[in-house]
């Protein structure tokens, strides 16, 4: 007998342009997953002069992690918005994410039953100048040249210290049943240590923030199969997030929050990296390598 149970599969929330001006066009999409809530939340804004984007992904009970998302996207924006974008600087970017863990952790005290409530956070600030970046957590930013990755954050989690240690590869890592111990998140405690970096950009270069319900997928190669993907802004977000429920939902409809957002580069930074950098990332380079060979810890 044909029985037809009539499962409710898991669908993703229609894409949103954020933006679309002569720095970047970007959009964003977020999915609940295989999750009774999406505790993911992201935003943005922008001008001809400043883009400012923004994902975050919560965590905690009682409607906790979407509250901590939510406070930290709002905080973020908000404070990042009335600053003239000819003025704005990495100290600001990492700033608003300061302010950002004190009103959660501030709104945790208030309120005992979301005590323990927290957040990554990553954010780019997109300005003419050049493109500013932060993060705390596991959740990713992502800038792809030509095709290829040529920055992505380091993840706050127990396992990716084990990873800075040699002590496994990151695919060992992304399969652990430790990697979701995350070792910096906002909320949980009065102050938090942000990691920030101040990036060129090239006309046609793409920057990804997104979740581990994203990045976690697969393994990064294929992932970044689907993040250098050719198509509009909006075509490629849509693959991606319909690329990653599917997968989800054919290995048990388990998988997590998913949310992207992507932004494609209309024009080159007026800050470009000069031979001095290079010279410098060449020495670190070779530094790095010296250290390995005679057996130390970076």
């Amino acid at each position: 007998m044909d029985v037809n149970l009539n499962i409710q599969k898991p669908v993703v929330d229609e894409l949103q342009l954020i933006v679309d001006n002569d720095l970047c066009c970007a959009c964003g999409q977020s999915g609940v997953g295989g999750r009774k809530e999406n505790q993911d939340t992201y935003g943005g804004v922008g001008n001809i002069d400043i883009v400012i984007l923004t994902v975050c992904d919560g965590m905690g009970g009682m409607a906790g992690g979407q509250t901590a998302s939510n406070i930290a996207v709002r905080e973020i924006i908000k404070f990042l918005s009335v600053i003239p974008a000819d003025k704005i600087c990495i100290e600001d970017v990492k700033e608003s994410v300061v302010c950002a863990n004190e009103a959660i952790y501030k709104h945790a005290v208030e309120v005992p039953q979301l005590r323990g409530m927290g957040t990554t956070a990553t954010v780019v600030v997109i300005t003419k100048k050049a493109a500013y970046v932060a993060h705390v957590g596991d959740s990713r930013i992502y800038l792809i040249r030509k095709g290829k990755k040529v920055f992505r954050t380091f993840d706050h989690s127990k396992v990716f210290e084990m990873v800075q240690q040699g002590m496994m590869t990151e695919e060992q890592a992304r399969q652990s049943s430790f990697s979701n111990i995350i070792t910096r998140a906002l909320g949980i405690r009065p102050t938090v240590d942000v990691e920030v970096n101040t990036i060129p950009y090239n006309k046609g270069d793409r920057f990804i923030l997104c979740c581990d319900g994203i990045w976690n997928t697969d393994a990064e190669p294929d992932m970044l199969k689907l993040f250098v993907s050719k198509g509009t802004t909006q075509e490629v977000v849509n693959n991606i997030t319909k690329v990653v429920n599917n997968k989800g939902i054919e290995r048990g409809c388990e998988h997590d929050n998913l949310t992207i957002i992507m932004a494609d580069m209309k024009e080159n930074s007026d800050f470009q990296y000069g031979i001095f950098h290079n010279t410098l990332e060449r020495i670190s380079s070779h530094c790095k390598i010296f250290k390995r060979k005679n057996g130390k810890k970076n």
